[in-house]
């Protein structure tokens, strides 16, 4: 779709199958993605629906530079409320989430596995930071 002289700054596509390809994708409904493999010059970002419950993923890991991921209600009418139960390690820390939050994750701090314990109303994810690729973002142990 050609829309101005800007087009190649802009994207609508999701994330590819094979940028996580031993990920389990149920309950995930990805929306949209870029990494400078995609985009050139740019850094990665993903977002994505989660509208079901889901065993952990992905593997506890880090990365080499800062990133921020955030779990975000979907009610427009109460979008403070999660509308979910999420759980999320953050170093040797793990944390339960059932309101939105934004979260800080400095380079090298161990993180994740997410896991969606329990979902009354389906909700946003999205991660960013300055990786280099989304197939190099993550150095999982």
């Amino acid at each position: 779709m050609k829309m101005g002289k800007y087009d190649n700054l802009i994207s609508f596509v999701g994330k590819p199958d094979d940028a996580h390809p031993d990920m389990n994708w149920d309950g995930i409904g990805r929306i949209v993605w870029m990494d400078p493999g995609a985009m050139p010059g740019t850094t990665y970002f993903e977002m994505m629906w989660f509208y079901a419950p889901r065993e952990p993923g992905p593997p506890t890991h880090t990365h080499d530079f800062d990133e921020i991921i955030g779990f975000v209600g979907g009610d427009p009418e109460n979008p403070k409320e999660l509308g979910a139960t999420v759980h999320f390690r953050l170093g040797d820390e793990s944390y339960t989430f059932t309101k939105s939050v934004i979260i800080f994750i400095p380079a090298g701090m161990e993180h994740s596995p997410i896991h969606v314990e329990k979902v009354d109303k389906p909700f946003i994810h999205f991660s960013g930071g300055p990786a280099k690729s989304a197939y190099d973002k993550a150095d999982a142990e």
